[in-house]
């Protein structure tokens, strides 16, 4: 259950990277209501939401594959989701008027990063 955890969150974040390189206007708009504007703008969503998001992706399947370290990456998932759930949050009160699908995020985001740390238990027990 463990592993398979950790494949689907490096899929999601392996497709989020991918349709946030091809099309940052797009995306953008589909999650924030709003398109950036000029070529800057464009080109650092492409590298911050593209680029990262897919590295981030592989290395969750790296760990997990290559290294079969399944409790380091769901250390990995905890932190990244929980720190995002902590920005978006952070976020959401500083400059308010989120849409729903901020929110939406937040509980995934938080959802999923405790799931990650419930799950390290059970990897920890069949290491012992």
């Amino acid at each position: 259950m463990a592993k398979v955890f950790v494949y689907l969150t490096g899929l999601i974040f392996l497709t989020y990277g991918a349709l946030f390189s091809v099309f940052p206007i797009e995306m953008s708009y589909w999650i924030t209501g709003s398109r950036p504007q000029g070529a800057s703008a464009i080109i650092d969503l492409r590298a911050t939401y593209g680029g990262a998001q897919f590295a981030i992706g592989a290395l969750l399947l790296f760990v997990t594959k290559l290294k079969n370290d399944v409790d380091m990456a769901l250390l990995m998932v905890a932190l990244i989701l929980l720190s995002m759930a902590f920005s978006r949050a952070l976020g959401i009160g500083l400059d308010g008027q989120a849409n729903g699908l901020m929110f939406v995020y937040l509980a995934a985001e938080i959802a999923g990063g405790l799931a990650a740390l419930y799950l390290r238990k059970s990897v920890a027990v069949k290491n012992n």
